[in-house]
């Protein structure tokens, strides 16, 4: 290795047995400030060997999530328990928002005949959540569908990130996207499936947009009543028209609670479990 990129070398080999949760933002963002590692570690190979012992396509380039999973081999350990806790062997698990999709290989991989519905809607990333799944053998485990989660049934503009694709997004009403994304409610598209498969949790990461695909599963989860991961910052829900008190407590009303603090995101388990 060029005697430049040295300390990025020993960077990456700290990150990839770092045991803890804090710092690791503090490394990947070490890194993303200074313009010859960031383009070192965005260069690099477009396959990564994760924490968990499968390998995975990532984005080229600058882009957060794939820097991520390149520098420590996983994303969000606090996430990745959670799912991990509330999903059996031959368990079910719906990722909305997979981008390029550890939650959905993770849960196939480690959780024998695990059943996986993952749902990414930008093209570029949804080719590489294939292209994963394939690499890993789980075209019986994982059903990637190319479909955005909403509370209406269309076609609805979809902005794009460059350096983010975890931050591409549905925009709200009477805003412009990038590009035009087919969305459907969860509650009648999984109608169709029947007999109706068992989801033992849900990951939600749609920008902004997840108390809209909430009302949209409203009778799903009081009659499957899965433990839930999603994402909610203020700053994003408003341009959808609420806050994340408002999702905290349309969950909580369905019978929800807390399962352990927020972090950024909600962590809920059915209280009739």
């Amino acid at each position: 290795m060029h005697l430049m990129n040295l300390p990025l070398y020993l960077l990456s080999h700290l990150a990839r047995v770092w045991p803890l949760i804090r710092g690791r933002d503090f490394m990947l963002r070490h890194v993303l400030r200074r313009p010859a590692w960031r383009d070192a570690l965005g260069e690099s190979s477009s396959q990564v060997q994760t924490r968990a012992g499968f390998p995975m396509c990532v984005n080229a380039g600058n882009d957060f999530i794939s820097m991520g999973l390149k520098l420590f081999g996983n994303i969000e350990p606090v996430t990745e328990d959670f799912i991990l806790s509330h999903v059996p062997e031959g368990g079910g698990f719906a990722d909305i928002g997979a981008n390029v999709g550890y939650f959905s290989l993770l849960v196939a991989k480690l959780r024998k005949g695990a059943h996986v519905q993952a749902f990414e809607p930008n093209p570029p990333i949804a080719d590489l959540l294939e292209q994963s799944v394939v690499l890993n053998g789980l075209t019986n485990s994982i059903t990637v569908n190319r479909l955005a989660i909403g509370d209406r049934v269309g076609s609805l503009p979809f902005r794009l990130h460059d350096t983010n694709t975890g931050h591409s997004r549905l925009v709200a009403e009477g805003m412009t996207g990038d590009i035009e994304v087919p969305v459907v409610v969860w509650e009648t598209w999984w109608a169709e499936k029947q007999p109706e498969p068992i989801i033992h949790c849900v990951k939600m990461d749609i920008e902004g947009a997840e108390l809209l695909a909430l009302r949209g599963m409203r009778e799903f989860l009081l009659r499957q009543k899965p433990a839930l991961v999603v994402e909610a910052y203020d700053h994003q829900l408003r341009e959808f028209g609420c806050t994340a008190a408002d999702l905290k407590q349309y969950l909580l009303d369905l019978g929800y609670r807390e399962a352990r603090p927020s972090d950024g995101n909600f962590y809920f388990i059915h209280s009739a479990l």
